[in-house]
């Protein structure tokens, strides 16, 4: 199908680890404090750090219904970038990856314990699609309302989505991103799978000892580049390629030489019309375990070479699994913002199997008019990019 329109970013929303809001968010970059801790909220048998988000993280509302914790964060997020756009949307593309897990845990504990099943309603509440139905009912969107579950990539993937909806016509002013909230399931699955644990994460850093978990989500307001300027509204940003790819090399492990994350870059590159030379930054995935850092290394050295800046958002909010893109289209916009790279938490200097420039502390200066990619990708071998320019 042929893209009448071009995509501009005109808002944020975001919570995670680093604090409530965008602003929370920026600030953490900027400083570069680690804000993880040991478990506090899941009374864990083992001992892990994570990037565990505020109460005040978790918005109230008026659904009980359809309340969930991964629910509650993207409402916090969704709500701060449509207050900060000040337009009703008229589309959801939202991301998760445990969505209302942590409702049919509480159910299944008290089974087991004995207890009274509490009520609550598998569909409204412990189904994927769960934050997505309390987000839409809390700022009536009608429609397309639409929830993506691709594990780590699901956010940016919603946002592929969502910009294909503005870029095709179908809707003019849409919210897209996605969030989670950690549980039981997600904790215990990566300790068991020996990813995760009491070390703190570094990203692309020597001798890494695994991923830090963390909870969150982000959301960016989407427009219509046309409708904006005919508004002499501002922009954030332009949204000017995404691209997509399934390399379904493994069920955990991407391939060494990371060519399906390459594939994606490339995509998104070539919908951009962008040679890799106009990229100037690297706003990667970044996860802190050996096996992907190594293979996105990889994918970046030969798509851009081994100069471009290359920073991961996981040192300072931990890994937020389906919410990860979205925070980290987040910090690129912020980046495009600031004009500024901000530094590679948890590592300054590469292992030899990471051979990428990593952002030292303090950061770096960007062009005057800055494209970034943000790249994420997930277990089952799925992969995405997003391309963001200045305006």
């Amino acid at each position: 199908m042929v893209n009448k329109h071009r995509v501009a970013v005109t808002g944020l929303g975001a919570v995670s680890a680093a604090g409530f809001g965008v602003g929370a968010l920026a600030q953490g970059l900027k400083q570069a404090e680690r804000v993880f801790q040991p478990d506090r909220t899941l009374d864990l048998d083992f001992e892990v750090t994570l990037g565990q988000a505020d109460e005040a993280c978790f918005a109230a509302h008026d659904y009980p219904a359809l309340d969930s914790p991964t629910g509650r964060l993207c409402l916090s997020a969704a709500r701060e970038c449509a207050k900060n756009v000040q337009w009703q949307p008229d589309g959801l593309s939202l991301g998760t990856s445990t969505g209302g897990q942590s409702v049919n845990e509480k159910a299944l504990f008290s089974l087991l314990d004995g207890a009274p099943l509490p009520h609550f309603s598998y569909p409204k509440q412990g189904c994927m699609a769960a934050p997505t139905r309390l987000v839409a009912r809390d700022l009536d969107i009608s429609g397309p309302v639409q929830t993506v579950s691709t594990a780590c990539t699901s956010s940016a993937v919603a946002i592929a989505l969502g910009a294909s909806w503005i870029a095709q016509g179908r809707a003019c002013r849409v919210l897209a991103g996605g969030g989670d909230a950690l549980c039981y399931t997600t904790v215990a699955g990566f300790h068991i799978m020996q990813l995760t644990g009491p070390e703190m994460c570094r990203p692309f850093g020597p001798d890494r000892p695994g991923m830090t978990l963390g909870e969150g989500a982000g959301f960016l307001a989407l427009e219509p580049l046309d409708q904006v300027e005919s508004e002499d509204r501002h922009m954030l940003a332009e949204l000017i390629g995404w691209g997509l790819s399934s390399d379904a090399h493994h069920m955990t492990a991407p391939p060494e030489d990371g060519s399906g994350a390459e594939q994606a870059i490339r995509r998104a590159l070539e919908m951009a019309h962008s040679n890799p030379s106009d990229v100037c930054h690297v706003n990667a995935h970044g996860t802190g375990t050996v096996l992907n850092d190594a293979a996105e290394a990889a994918a970046i050295c030969r798509v851009f070479g081994a100069d471009v800046p290359v920073m991961s958002c996981k040192g300072l909010t931990g890994h937020t699994l389906g919410g990860a893109g979205a925070i980290e289209a987040v910090a690129t916009v912020l980046a495009i913002a600031e004009r500024r790279a901000f530094e590679n938490l948890g590592a300054s200097h590469p292992a030899a199997d990471c051979p990428v420039s990593l952002v030292p502390p303090g950061g770096l200066d960007l062009p005057d008019v800055p494209v970034i990619v943000s790249t994420s990708f997930a277990f089952g071998g799925n992969n995405c990019a997003l391309v963001f320019r200045a305006p």
